[in-house]
């Protein structure tokens, strides 16, 4: 956790809605990355797919985990360049060789057991025999309401 900053609470009678005051450092706009909540696997599925291949990926939020996440990168090394890629409810970019899968504002990761388990679309010249060299994930998460990360 950050350094504890004690929240702020400002009276104004002339609003007729509360607000709750959350704490938090302000540098970092309350929010803190890692990879240790999530497990990810990838693995090829399907050679030749009519022009492109496929991969299963599968990542899993550990159950026991209590933050809010705002965003989950999964980043995969592939053995050739990649032309382009497509995973359903993440945006997809390709750089040479990797690709960056990315969820924005995904906030139900807390105590969820947040899955996914879904086709990777690769189109590469080589899409036949591509493979994949490396991959790993990351949860960016943001305080939880106790003031708290995990």
């Amino acid at each position: 956790m950050k350094k504890y900053e004690k929240p702020v609470l400002t009276a104004n009678e002339y609003l007729a809605e509360g607000v709750y005051a959350a704490s938090g450092s302000s540098d970092t706009v309350g929010e803190e990355v890692s990879g240790d909540c999530w497990t990810v696997s990838v693995t090829k599925d399907q050679t030749d797919a009519g022009g492109y291949c496929t991969f299963r990926v599968a990542a899993t939020h550990s159950q026991s985990v209590t933050h809010i996440s705002t965003k989950t990168v999964v980043t995969i090394q592939f053995s050739d360049a990649v032309t382009s890629a497509e995973f359903e409810g993440f945006t997809a970019s390709v750089s040479g060789t990797t690709v960056t899968l990315t969820r924005e504002s995904h906030a139900n990761a807390y105590y969820s057991g947040d899955n996914f388990n879904t086709l990777l679309k690769i189109w590469s010249d080589n899409y036949k025999t591509i493979d994949v060299v490396s991959s790993g994930i990351t949860c960016t998460h943001a305080v939880n309401v106790q003031g708290g990360y995990d």
